[in-house]
């Protein structure tokens, strides 16, 4: 799986452009966290301290889908005893939607939550997950979990091309109107235990107006760390694979 990352990461990379204006995801935050995540898992936090450092020294942290970087940076952090920076990113970990929990069945954040700094995260938990909850557009989830639902109940009947043409349509909008709704605008599983991530959506999504709209739209979504890279992955592996072609990007 790692090497099938790091491949999607080079393919992104070779498609972007060359000139950094600004924080690209592409070329300056995902080739960093790829690395940092195998030294992560290895446990060769020293390292995977390094190439995380110099992803955030461009891009902000993220939290969306399977990257859970401000997460693992904690961890990196409370391992090497970097106490400060390890509760840093606890905060910021919660401030994106995750929870209190997956740190504290974790021993190696046990001393730190003991601190005053610690006991202080614990205490202000409750109110900050109400103030993450409140900050959803849960209207715009509820909608993105009908399309889905509808999606899948006539997917493979002679309904099928209609509802996608109906969800196409309307997912151009809400990408115009909100951009790429991830996380930090519609909410994870946890909210709910029911998806509300558009992925299948785009997968559904007619040839013409996927090859030019969806996967430009949502490159730029990957570029500006809005989108998770496996996402425009996965729809150019689908569009191969409808067609007959060879895979390009590892997903499947």
């Amino acid at each position: 799986m790692r090497i099938i990352t790091l491949l999607l990461f080079s393919i992104l990379f070779s498609c972007s452009d060359n000139n950094k204006t600004s924080c690209n995801y592409i070329t300056d935050y995902y080739p960093q966290t790829a690395k940092a995540e195998i030294e992560f898992y290895l446990g060769n936090y020293e390292k995977a301290f390094e190439y995380y450092e110099k992803a955030f020294e461009i891009c902000n942290a993220i939290k969306i889908g399977t990257h859970h970087d401000t997460d693992k940076f904690a961890k990196v952090c409370a391992e090497l005893g970097k106490d400060n920076l390890a509760l840093d990113y606890i905060e910021k970990t919660i401030s994106k939607g995750g929870t209190l929990n997956s740190f504290q069945t974790d021993e190696v954040f046990d001393n730190l939550f003991k601190t005053v700094r610690g006991k202080k995260i614990i205490s202000e938990y409750n109110e900050e997950r109400e103030k993450f909850i409140s900050s959803l557009n849960m209207d715009l989830r509820s909608e993105l979990q009908k399309m889905i639902e509808l999606d899948q109940k006539f997917n493979s009947t002679k309904f099928q091309d209609s509802m996608f043409k109906v969800n196409d349509k309307r997912l151009v909008e809400i990408f115009e109107t909100y951009g790429y709704p991830n996380e930090q605008i519609v909410g994870n599983y946890g909210i709910d235990q029911i998806s509300a991530e558009p992925t299948i959506l785009l997968l559904h999504s007619n040839d013409s107006i996927r090859i030019n709209y969806f996967i430009p739209k949502t490159k730029e979504f990957v570029k500006s760390g809005k989108c998770q890279p496996s996402t425009l992955g996965t729809m150019y592996d689908n569009l191969e694979l409808f067609n007959k072609n060879p895979k390009t990007h590892g997903t499947y």
